[in-house]
């Protein structure tokens, strides 16, 4: 069934019709689920129950609910006429009536209406009662007058609901009472109702297509209700929506806040590894002309004796012995930052390897022949991990 897509957004896509009715001085209501599913209604949950004032907790309650009043608290009469003014018809109907006591509506057929009427005091008490339970009723209407909704989408000229047959051949009775509890089915634009969940089908349906040609001051009160419904759910739709923009515009800028926050972050610290960077390039050019300095005054003092040892030593060294260092005044301790530098001073540390422990021992002997040598110690001679023999040896000179 295509209807128009009014109210989706108040109303939401799910919608609950109640009908309470009296059966053999029985009160039941007929609840109907309606859901709606690309453009069409689609029947997703349904039941009669006794009524005991509460609805079951199987139902949704936050959805917006459209009443029946269509109870033995309901009368109902036909009358000759179609006229426009209420009060005519209705004095027609109920003549002598105090109608500040009394809800009415006025279902309009070719040439016969029917008045329904129900004291305010027993509507308004059922509205109460599902106000405390937290049911918004979105919508009323009172008797079968709401089933002029849907005779147009049904084949036949007659339905029936919980206890009534309803016809719209006006050459019978419009309304008949039924005492039987029937059972019947109908393809409404090809939807299938069973005649239980007619009349609360029809009210769902006058909810969406948000209009009747009924009349009334119920359908005045009807309208406000469904008024204060739409207004609830704009407000706390909107609120939800507002909230959401909000916080959706909170992370937005919390994202660029920080996105910029660490722009400037990664700024400001690259300012300071800049700074601190040519601070440190500025104490190591310091440290490196201290220790050229040290290194020139050692050299200074050096040069000269140290190129004798080194010339008269390496004369003497055999083809199998490989040197591999050989330090002139070697340093007493390693070198520290505003520190002197301390060296063993008339001493020469010579290590390498040798393939030939007798040329080795011949070598140390020509060594401590030298007139400038004052002592010669072999301070370590063994094989490593090549197994090469390894030696290191201290002169001391005189």
């Amino acid at each position: 069934m295509n209807i128009p897509s009014l109210n989706d957004i108040l109303l939401g896509k799910r919608y609950i019709g109640i009908e309470h009715f009296s059966l053999n001085t029985e009160e039941r209501i007929a609840v109907l689920l309606i859901e709606k599913k690309k453009d069409e209604l689609v029947i997703a949950k349904k039941d009669v129950v006794s009524y005991s004032e509460t609805l079951p907790d199987k139902w949704d309650k936050n959805l917006p609910f459209f009443l029946v009043v269509n109870s033995n608290q309901v009368i109902q009469k036909e009358v000759s006429g179609i006229d426009a003014q209420d009060e005519k018809l209705l004095h027609k109907a109920f003549p002598n009536t105090n109608w500040e006591e009394f809800y009415f509506e006025i279902w309009r057929l070719k040439a016969k209406s029917i008045v329904a009427i129900s004291r305010k005091i027993y509507v308004d008490a059922l509205l109460f009662n599902y106000k405390k339970q937290g049911i918004s009723i979105a919508g009323i209407s009172l008797g079968v007058c709401s089933i002029g909704e849907i005779i147009k989408y049904s084949e036949g000229n007659k339905l029936l609901t919980n206890h009534q047959t309803i016809s719209w051949n006006e050459e019978t009775p419009i309304i008949t009472t039924n005492t039987a509890d029937l059972n019947t089915t109908y393809s409404i634009n090809d939807l299938t109702i069973q005649n239980s969940h007619l009349l609360a089908f029809s009210v769902i349906l006058r909810l969406l297509l948000n209009g009747t040609a009924n009349t009334g001051n119920l359908i005045t009160y009807s309208q406000e209700l469904h008024e204060n419904y739409n207004q609830r759910s704009f407000f706390s739709k909107g609120l939800k929506i507002m909230v959401g923009v909000v916080l959706t515009i909170l992370l937005i800028n919390f994202f660029i806040f920080t996105h910029y926050f660490k722009l400037a972050e990664e700024t400001s610290e690259n300012l300071l590894l800049s700074k601190s960077s040519l601070e440190e390039v500025n104490r190591t050019k310091q440290r490196i002309q201290s220790k050229e300095q040290k290194v020139k005054n050692v050299i200074a003092i050096t040069s000269s004796q140290s190129s004798l040892v080194i010339n008269e030593i390496t004369k003497l060294i055999p083809q199998s012995i490989l040197l591999t260092e050989l330090i002139y005044h070697p340093l007493e301790k390693k070198i520290k930052n505003e520190e002197p530098i301390v060296i063993q001073g008339k001493t020469v540390s010579l290590s390498g390897t040798t393939i030939n422990n007798a040329t080795f021992t011949r070598w140390i002997e020509a060594i401590e022949q030298l007139k400038w040598i004052n002592q010669v110690v072999i301070t370590r001679f063994g094989k490593n991990d090549l197994n090469e023999t390894e030696f290191s040896i201290k002169l001391t000179l005189k």
